[in-house]
Parts: C-alpha cells; sequence; structure tokens
C-alpha cells in the first residue's frame, strides 16, 4: 500500500504542479519562497507518506501540508501601502494620484508588471487568512466547494459564506482604487512609476507574470469585476515542472 501511494502521491504533485504553484505563490507572495515552500511539502508528503491513514484523499492531505507550511509565511496588514502615503500626506487617494504625471515607455512595462504585482500581493494579505485560503483554493486549485471543504476541515455552507466574504472584500479594494477594475478609478500602475522615481524609491525588475496582452484587450474590458480579478490572480510558474522536480532529486533524492 505504501508504494501504490507513493505512485499516487508522485502522480498528483506532477499533474497538479501548476496550480499548486500558483496557490503557494499567492499565499506567500514571491518567487523564491513559493519554491522553498513547495519543495518542503513535498519532501514532508514523502516522508510522511507511510503513516497516510486514508481519513481523507491523497490529494486533500497534500493540499493540508502545503497550506500549514505556507503559513511558516503568511503575514496580515491593515493598510495599504498608498493608504499610508496619502495619511503621511493629508491627502486622499484620488488627490494623490492626480498630483501625479507621467507618460509610460515601453521600457516600463516590467516595472508596471512588478508594481501592479505588490498590489495584488498587498489586496491578498489585507483579507483574513481563512478567506485569503478558501479564495485562492477555489481561484488556483479551481476546488469544488465540498474539495474546499474537506481541505480546511469546515462546512460546505461555510466554504460558500468565506468565499463570498473574501470575494466582497477583494473587490472592494479593487473597485475603490484600481483603473484595471473600474477605468474610473484614480490608481493607475504607471504612476506609481512617477512616485518612485521621484523619492528615490528603487525601481524593482519584474516579477515574470506578464499579463499585458491581456489587459489590453477588448475581452479583459468586457469582464465583469470578479472575472477580473480571478484573472489578476492567474500565476506562472517562474521555474517549469521538469525543472523544479530534477532539483528536488538532486537535493533530496526521494522521488
Amino acid at each position: 500500500m505504501g508504494i501504490e501511494n507513493e505512485k499516487s502521491l508522485e502522480s498528483i504533485i506532477r499533474s497538479d504542479y501548476e496550480k499548486l504553484y500558483a496557490y503557494t505563490f499567492r499565499m506567500v507572495g514571491n518567487h523564491e519562497d513559493t519554491e522553498d515552500v513547495l519543495q518542503n511539502s513535498f519532501i514532508k508528503a514523502y516522508k510522511g507518506i507511510h503513516n497516510f491513514r486514508g481519513d481523507s484523499s491523497l490529494q486533500t492531505w497534500l493540499y493540508r501540508i502545503i497550506i500549514h507550511e505556507s503559513y511558516r509565511n503568511f503575514q496580515r496588514i491593515k493598510k495599504l501601502p498608498v493608504a499610508l502615503i496619502t495619511e503621511n500626506l493629508g491627502i486622499n487617494e484620488t488627490q494623490f494620484f492626480e498630483s501625479l504625471d507621467y507618460e509610460p515607455r515601453i521600457d516600463d512595462e516590467l516595472v508596471m508588471e512588478d508594481l501592479r504585482e505588490k498590489c495584488l500581493t498587498a489586496f491578498m494579505k489585507c483579507i483574513p487568512k481563512n478567506q485569503r485560503v478558501c479564495f485562492l483554493l477555489k481561484t488556483c486549485l479551481e476546488l469544488s466547494h465540498e474539495e474546499i471543504a474537506a481541505v480546511m476541515e469546515i462546512s460546505v455552507s461555510n466554504v460558500k459564506v468565506t468565499l463570498f466574504r473574501a470575494r466582497q472584500k477583494l473587490q472592494e479594494l479593487f473597485a475603490m482604487r484600481c483603473s484595471l477594475i473600474n477605468p474610473d478609478k484614480p490608481c493607475k500602475c504607471h504612476l506609481w512609476i512617477r512616485y518612485m522615481k521621484e523619492n528615490n524609491r528603487p525601481l524593482p525588475n519584474g516579477y515574470k507574470q506578464i499579463k499585458s496582452e491581456k489587459l489590453r484587450s477588448r475581452h479583459f474590458k468586457n469582464m465583469n469585476a470578479l472575472h477580473k480579478i480571478d484573472y489578476l490572480y492567474s500565476v506562472q510558474a517562474a521555474i517549469t515542472r521538469e525543472e523544479f522536480f530534477d532539483r528536488l532529486k538532486k537535493l533530496h533524492n526521494v522521488l
């Protein structure tokens, strides 16, 4: 049974790798910690597979390991960076962005992508842990309400309420500020570049989560707010499945 479980575990990890990467990235906020969390989680799963009692599905068991490993990097913030900046300046957010004027260049695209990722990470850090987990299990892993209930060990009705509250909170955060979701709102990614340059802040290099073509497309513009938010939280792994497993084999010799 142990060998069969090992084979099943490897099959799950390989087939779900991209989704698990996306989930973990949105939990911890950067590629380096994502790779560490996944590596540690997979090693723990392989080492502990003989203790798997079958009280849940193997997939559910693995998801729980990754969630608990992600908690080590979990952070919560009370206020977004732009809120803190405007408070210090004694103005509202609309006034802050209206005071900035910057025409983006093509070579600023990666910088804007990175700034956008920082906003997405900040929004995610503003919602409670259980809402964050529930939203990402649905958005990144595409689990059903029943599957999320099994992973989080809560009722299906509780999943629905938690997911609704997470989406409601995120929609409020986006709708109040983000021009990607609502073109009438003041916060535009390229304006942050002006702020960073004027205040001698280091400009980032990009998270490699390029979504520019989709963001410029009519299809994105015609999405409703929730679909736009779900799309913005999509993630492309920085390391391929094959590269990751090759590294894991060399480092730990467990696969």
